[in-house]
């Protein structure tokens, strides 16, 4: 599960820096820090940001030489609301953001070389499931949040 994480952690951070025509999102949205897990508690100069949390291990099947498990990761978008907040507009501009920038991340995972993670070790396949968009109130900040389900479908050999 840490190699995996890793990896969509290192993804996500060329993800940010990459244009929207190279089909990124430096240019929709400014993020300014990946993390690795969920703080919880994030500092209000680190919004807009990713974080990658490990969710759960599935076993799948195994045999005398190998166990197959699906590792359930969600890697979620985070915004500050007060950062987008347009009175004279009549739409939440970050809300407009976050689907734009959950679009092209969908797309990015699903890259040929994304849907092995560049040929880590036993990654037979990536999944991009749902995406949720969701409300949080985080210290003193509402942030506003976009969430995709990522799956990982990973064989191990076993130990002798």
């Amino acid at each position: 599960m840490e190699q995996v994480t890793d990896k969509l952690v290192s993804e996500l951070t060329a993800f940010k820096d990459a244009s929207r025509e190279d089909g990124g999102c430096s240019d929709i949205m400014t993020i300014e820090a990946v993390y690795f897990g969920d703080p919880g508690v994030i500092p209000v100069n680190s919004y807009p940001c990713f974080t990658v949390q490990p969710e759960r291990e599935v076993p799948v099947s195994e045999t005398t030489g190998y166990e197959v498990r699906d590792l359930i990761l969600l890697i979620t978008l985070l915004i500050d609301a007060r950062d987008f907040f347009d009175a004279s507009v009549l739409e939440a501009t970050g809300d407009r953001q976050l689907v734009q920038t959950m679009a092209n991340l969908r797309a990015w995972l699903r890259r040929t070389a994304n849907r092995q993670l560049d040929g880590l070790e036993g990654v037979r396949e990536v999944k991009v499931s749902s995406t949720e968009y969701l409300v949080q109130v985080r210290d003193s900040v509402v942030a506003k949040s976009a969430q995709v389900s990522v799956t990982v479908n990973r064989q191990y050999g076993r130990e002798a």
